[in-house]
């Protein structure tokens, strides 16, 4: 569900928006989430992560194992067997 976020903006911020939004055919809105996912990007990811790490220790019967999300996106799992690539560890130490 999305949530709504009231900004104060004086008018002359206001109205540069309002034209740049009319100027890329999008919406004020999504300049804003645009701008804030790509000035905080990396802050909000750690965020994200800790909330599903959070979420994970307090119910941990819903994860699921590498091989099987891997599955699920498609990904050929027998490509990264550990029995076809050495661990890193052997790699470090050729």
């Amino acid at each position: 569900m999305a949530k709504r976020l009231l900004i104060s903006l004086d008018d002359e911020r206001y109205e540069d928006l309002r034209r740049l939004a009319f100027e890329k055919k999008t919406s004020m809105a999504e300049l804003v989430r645009y701008a804030m996912e790509g000035r905080y990007e990396d802050e909000l990811d750690a965020i994200r992560l800790r909330r599903r790490v959070d979420q994970h220790m307090r119910d941990p019967e819903g994860a699921v194992t590498l091989e099987e999300f891997m599955e699920s996106q498609g990904i050929d799992v027998s490509a990264y067997s550990s029995t076809q690539r050495p661990s890193r560890a052997r790699r470090a130490a050729s």
